[in-house]
């Protein structure tokens, strides 16, 4: 369904901006119009626009509005008050849209459904199973504690990872500067003295030497190999081979199981928690795995589970998986 750029004024003045999907511009003036818009400008764009919020906006926006619910304020209401505080300009134009649906009648998860882009599919999936069950504010604090459980997961492994790229940085830096500077030096030493110098040193000037007269190309190539590397990965025809050599490589491969993996099971269990039926968790859990190799062993899981074998006993079998996933789960089960 295609999407329309809208600019309209509601019934005091201001003016909202933002991005509306609709079958055609008639049907995009007619939704404007049911949310009480008047259309300024509306026109026709190729696709929906890279929307990004702040991942801190959206955790504190669950823990927020769960703290108002629980102290008896309509849904409507705190809404609109979330709206009003949030500092950043699209998130806040974002929740103006939700308080509208929601004013008019909507479910919160059917107005969660439209921004999918922003919230993504477990938080709406998980606020339906609170307006189905009656708990939405216990459901919200479950998702603002798993949210920030994330985000505390990822910035670990962010500050995990800085020591050794800094150690690597600095260690082809020193190479670089021996090569180029220190080690033709000393060669001049040895050459005024007029002794023959050893092999290896005879390698390492040739290659100081191509590096002082050819090394600007480096950064050059560097970047291409980087930026086609990238590209090739994120269309798909190179990742499934890198993921597949990613879970062999001793290091690598237990760093990427173990991250995967936590995020699946934090993600199905937070869900689960929630009131997710656990077929609806494994679905939505196994898109939070990035590694497509280990996407295709974990697929078949809701096909097992369907079928009535356990989950301790699926990954169990696999011996890709770890022994003591299977072994973790069989307790739990039991």
């Amino acid at each position: 369904m295609p999407f329309f750029v809208y600019r309209a004024q509601d019934i005091t003045g201001h003016i909202h901006k933002g991005i509306i999907e609709a079958a055609s511009l008639d049907e995009a003036v007619k939704k404007l119009k049911d949310k009480r818009l008047y259309p300024v400008q509306v026109k026709a764009t190729r696709k929906r626009r890279f929307r990004r919020v702040p991942e801190e906006a959206v955790i504190g926006f669950c823990g927020d509005l769960a703290d108002l619910l629980r102290s008896g304020l309509p849904m409507d209401r705190s809404l609109a008050l979330l709206a009003k505080q949030e500092t950043h300009s699209l998130f806040r134009q974002v929740l103006n849209e939700i308080f509208r649906e929601v004013q008019q009648g909507a479910n919160l998860s059917d107005a969660l459904q439209k921004h999918e882009d922003i919230f993504g599919p477990l938080i709406h999936h998980m606020v339906r199973a609170g307006e189905a069950s009656g708990a939405l504010d216990s459901i919200l604090k479950q998702l603002n504690l798993y949210l920030e459980r994330k985000r505390q997961f990822k910035q670990s492994l962010l500050s995990a990872s800085i020591y050794p790229v800094l150690l690597l940085v600095m260690s082809l830096f020193s190479v670089i500067v021996l090569l180029t500077y220190v080690i033709p030096r000393f060669a001049q030493i040895f050459q005024d003295l007029h002794q023959e110098l050893p092999t290896v040193t005879q390698l390492l000037l040739h290659l100081g030497a191509a590096l002082d007269r050819y090394g600007w190309i480096i950064p050059i190539m560097l970047g291409v190999i980087f930026f086609g590397g990238r590209a090739l990965y994120r269309s798909g025809k190179l990742k499934d081979r890198v993921d597949r050599i990613l879970l062999t490589v001793p290091i690598i491969s237990k760093l990427t199981m173990s991250t995967d993996l936590s995020r699946f099971f934090l993600a199905m269990g937070t869900m689960v928690n929630a009131g997710v039926p656990l077929l609806k968790a494994i679905s939505l859990g196994f898109q939070v795995l990035t590694n497509w190799e280990l996407k295709k062993h974990v697929q078949p899981l809701q096909g097992e589970v369907k079928a009535g074998r356990p989950l301790s006993g699926f990954f169990a079998s696999d011996p890709l998986f770890p022994p003591r996933v299977g072994t973790m789960l069989k307790l739990a089960e039991e």
